[in-house]
C-alpha cells in the first residue's frame, strides 16, 4: 500500500500530461474568467464550505477522524480518474483533462495554504507543498514535457501508461476496499451524522461546479464533476506521510469517496435527462 499510492498517483498524472492536447493552455488565453472560476470553486470554495460546515454546532460532537477526513478531502481537488469518468457520463473528457491539469498545479499552493483553516490538521505548509508537488505537479509536467518535445513517443507510450495507471489504481482501490470495506459499513453506521456531513459537502461541491460553469449543459456536467470529485489518492498519501498511525482517518477518506459516488448517481441521471430533452 505504501508503494502503490504514490505509484498510482505518479502514473495517473504522467498519463494525464501525455494525453493533454497541445492546446492545454488555451483556457488561460481564451477563457481566463471561466478557468479562474473553476479553480476558485474547486481549490478554494469547496474547502471554505467544508470549514463553515465543520463550524456548525450540529457537527461539533463528531469524532476527530471524521472532521479531519472531511477537511482533508475538501482540501484535495482533482480526482485522478475524473477524465475517464467525465467522458463516460455525459461530460467532456478533453475539458476535464484541461481543468484537472490546472487544479493539480494550483493544489501545490492551495492545499498547504488552506490547511491552516482546519486546526485539527496541524502540519507545516512547506512539507505539504513539497509532497503535493512531488505527487502531482512533477509527474504532470513530465507528461506535458514529453508530449510537447517528443510527441511521437508520447503518442506511442501513452496507451501503455494509461493501462498501467488504470491497473495500478484499480488494484489500489481493490486493496483499499478489501481492507477497509468490512470496516467502513459499521464505521459509517456508527456515525450517520458524519455521513450526513459528507453528503452535504458532496452536494454543495456539485452545486459549486454548476455555478462556476458556462451555459453549455455538457460543460456544466463536466465542471460539476471536476469540482466535486476530490482526490482520495492525494489525501491517503498525505495521511500516510503525516499521520500514518491514524487508521480511522483512512476509513474516513474511503467513506467520503463512497458517499460522493452515491451523491453523483442521481446528479448524473438528472443531467443526462436534461440533455435528452
Amino acid at each position: 500500500m505504501a508503494v502503490l499510492i504514490p505509484l498510482a498517483l505518479f502514473l495517473v498524472m504522467v498519463s494525464l500530461g501525455l494525453g493533454l492536447p497541445r492546446v492545454e493552455f488555451d483556457l488561460l488565453r481564451t477563457r481566463p474568467a471561466f478557468l479562474l472560476r473553476v479553480l476558485v470553486g474547486s481549490c478554494v470554495l469547496v474547502p471554505l464550505v467544508a470549514f463553515v460546515l465543520l463550524k456548525l454546532p450540529v457537527f461539533a460532537g463528531l469524532p476527530a477522524d471524521w472532521l479531519m477526513g472531511v477537511a482533508l478531502m475538501a482540501l484535495c481537488p482533482s480526482a485522478p480518474l475524473i477524465t475517464f469518468k467525465s467522458g463516460r457520463k455525459g461530460g467532456d473528457a478533453v475539458l476535464a483533462a484541461k481543468l484537472q491539469f490546472w487544479t493539480a498545479a494550483v493544489a501545490v499552493v492551495s492545499v498547504p495554504a488552506l490547511m491552516g483553516l482546519f486546526h485539527r490538521w496541524s502540519v507545516a505548509p512547506a512539507p505539504v507543498a513539497a509532497q503535493v508537488a512531488q505527487a502531482q505537479l512533477i509527474p504532470l509536467l513530465l507528461g506535458v514535457g514529453l508530449r510537447r518535445w517528443t510527441p511521437k513517443l508520447a503518442v506511442q507510450i501513452n496507451p501503455l501508461i494509461q493501462k498501467l495507471a488504470s491497473v495500478v489504481m484499480l488494484l489500489l482501490l481493490a486493496l483499499i476496499l478489501v481492507a477497509a470495506l468490512p470496516k467502513v459499513a459499521p464505521y459509517v453506521a456508527s456515525n450517520l451524522l458524519g455521513a450526513g456531513l459528507m453528503l452535504l459537502l458532496s452536494a454543495a461541491a456539485l452545486g459549486i461546479g454548476l455555478l462556476v460553469s458556462g451555459p453549455q449543459p455538457v460543460e456544466q456536467t463536466t465542471t460539476a464533476l471536476v469540482v466535486s470529485m476530490r482526490n482520495p489518492g492525494l489525501a491517503l498519501l498525505l495521511v500516510q506521510q503525516f499521520a500514518p498511525e491514524q487508521q480511522e482517518l483512512k476509513l474516513a477518506v474511503v467513506a467520503y469517496v463512497l458517499i460522493t459516488v452515491l451523491t453523483t448517481i442521481p446528479f448524473l441521471r438528472w443531467r443526462q435527462s436534461l440533455q435528452q430533452v
